[in-house]
């Protein structure tokens, strides 16, 4: 199965209109977001002068502006992402991304006919209520240059916000999907951790165009038809946005054949960094389905030197003594996070990950039942740095993967993060 980027025809309407209308065409993808703003605020700002309007229809009329400019600004992070997704090794996984990349992609129909929808829907309300255009316009009302800025400026609002809702419509259905899928895995079978986190990023980017849609609040409280769109479009944003993310925590980062070594494997060896010579240690871990965290004490060498450089190494090893060609072994390398620290920045850290940090704890007391009571009870004989005190004697690290290794009969095998 390929594992390179797939080539996709289409384009989305405001990539093409970029692409192909001057001046923008003429200009670099990252000023096309500039040279928009400048030029419809331009156009409006004269329009205002000349015609003589109210103070708020350039306010309001500023305010719609702004959101088609920063909605460009995201789309130009969303687009590439969506187009340089790796196909995962699992083949139901594979359908369902594909399923994804084409709704949003190829489906030239679904983008414009809802686009339009929302468009005709908002125009024929601003034909029977004119008062709301009166109000704007002011002594331009009836200008038909002004009528045909109104509808330029309806339209690219309508298709933005049927845009962001598609989108995000289209990650709540992938991620479920994809959640089904992840059960179907088998040996090396998966969804490349960093495509995951892509998932996971563009989820977000819907709900940065939520964010972005506030600004068209003030636009629609004038009307009581506009203020229940606007509210019911942010509604179902975050909605389906929420239930794209927590369908997205239900898909592994890892092969079902590296996930069983990781779960079940009671000891791993942690190397970091040192000037002079190597330093390698045993410590026991735990694994929740995409990290792997282990805790250090705040006096031993190891917290030094991650503090010094977080680049870290972890090795697990599973065994099997009557037959070494079942042996396996995870090499996974990569950043080392600190969590637990008492300082600004450690407690900014704890405020994000706490609930994460709680859940880890929850799985040490899981996994090592003997080992977490033994150190309850001997807490007060215990040097300090024995201590298993969270906060005041330990911090946890995460390892953050980067490149991960799995030797499966004695063969090495590169996984994709």
């Amino acid at each position: 199965m390929s594992s390179g980027p797939i080539s996709w025809k289409r384009k989305w309407l405001y990539e093409e209109i970029v692409e192909r209308v001057p001046p923008f065409r003429w200009l670099p993808p990252t000023l096309d977001v500039v040279a928009q703003l400048l030029l419809v605020e331009t156009v409006g700002i004269l329009a205002f002068l000349y015609f003589q309007m109210p103070l708020n229809a350039v306010i309001f009329g500023s305010l719609a502006i702004v959101y088609t400019v920063v909605w460009s600004a995201g789309c130009l992070y969303v687009i590439p992402w969506l187009r340089r997704l790796r196909d995962p090794t699992n083949e139901q996984e594979n359908q369902v991304l594909a399923r994804y990349k084409n709704r949003l992609l190829n489906d030239r129909r679904a983008e414009v006919l809802g686009a339009t929808v929302c468009f005709v829907g908002v125009g024929l309300y601003l034909f029977i209520d004119q008062q709301i255009l009166q109000h704007f316009l002011g002594t331009g009302f009836g200008n038909p240059f002004l009528f045909i800025l109104i509808l330029i400026l309806s339209w690219d609002i309508a298709y933005r916000l049927w845009l962001s809702l598609m989108t995000t419509l289209n990650a709540a259905w992938r991620s479920i999907g994809l959640a089904r899928a992840a059960r179907s895995r088998r040996g090396l079978e998966y969804t490349a951790y960093s495509e995951v986190n892509t998932l996971r990023s563009l989820d977000l980017i819907n709900l940065y165009w939520a964010g972005t849609a506030v600004l068209l609040v003030p636009i629609a409280s004038t009307s009581y038809f506009l203020s229940l769109g606007i509210v019911g479009f942010l509604a179902a944003i975050l909605g389906f946005s929420l239930i794209s993310l927590m369908a997205m925590e239900l898909v592994p980062w890892f092969p079902p054949d590296v996930e069983s070594v990781l779960f079940h494997e009671r000891f791993a060896y942690v190397s970091v960094y040192t000037k002079n010579e190597p330093h390698t240690t045993p410590v026991i871990f735990g694994y929740d389905g995409k990290y792997l965290y282990f805790a250090i004490s705040f006096k031993s060498a190891k917290y030094r030197l991650i503090k010094e450089n977080n680049r870290i190494a972890v090795l697990v090893d599973m065994r099997d003594k009557g037959n070494i060609m079942n042996n396996r072994t995870i090499l996974m390398r990569g950043k080392g996070l600190l969590l637990g620290e008492l300082t600004p920045f450690g407690i900014l850290r704890m405020f994000i990950h706490g609930l994460w940090m709680i859940k880890v704890r929850m799985l040490f007391a899981k996994k090592y039942p003997k080992y977490m009571k033994y150190y309850k009870e001997k807490a007060d004989t215990l040097p300090p740095a024995w201590q298993s005190t969270p906060l005041l004697s330990r911090v946890l690290v995460r390892l953050e993967p980067e490149q991960v290794t799995y030797w499966r009969e004695a063969i090495p095998i590169s996984l994709r993060v």
